[in-house]
């Protein structure tokens, strides 16, 4: 059986003036989720691997929308310095993906692309984040990447 694609719940763009290298080592050093990403508490480490090795794993804390807090695992699958970060979740049903891609648009200017994406493959499951949680995550991003931005420049 095949899986399905993945849902695309955010696809936004960010210029930010600063370096590249100073760039990818704030985002994947995802602890720092916290300081700049919507309705992210808290991020902790819980193994001994370097900040960006695939493999590592962090403990998040969210917010959600409803005023609950959920704790999951979120796991480091790529990181190529400098220019690409993913992790993927244990947030259920959401089974959240997110990619950052970076582009140096000059030696003191780097393009962010940040997208998120969910994993659930059940029919109902899909529909109804593609229906309520769209929005949501679009907006979280939104305003998580104006912050990013003044927090690096």
């Amino acid at each position: 059986m095949s899986s399905k694609p993945n849902i695309i719940l955010a696809d936004e763009t960010v210029s930010i003036a600063n370096p590249i290298s100073n760039v990818f080592a704030f985002l994947s050093n995802h602890e720092n989720y916290s300081l700049w990403y919507p309705g992210a508490m808290a991020v902790t480490s819980v193994d001994g691997l370097p900040q960006g090795t695939v493999g590592k794993v962090y403990q998040e804390t969210l917010r959600l929308p409803s005023g609950r807090h959920r704790v999951f695992d979120i796991k480091v699958v790529e990181s190529r310095t400098p220019d690409q970060f993913m992790t993927e979740g244990t947030l259920t049903p959401l089974h959240p993906r997110m990619e950052m891609r970076l582009t140096a648009k000059s030696a003191h200017e780097t393009v962010l692309s940040l997208k998120f994406f969910s994993r659930n493959q059940s029919a109902m499951g899909r529909f109804l984040i593609g229906a309520l949680v769209r929005g949501v995550v679009r907006r979280q991003s939104q305003a998580g990447l104006r912050k990013l931005k003044s927090l690096l420049e």
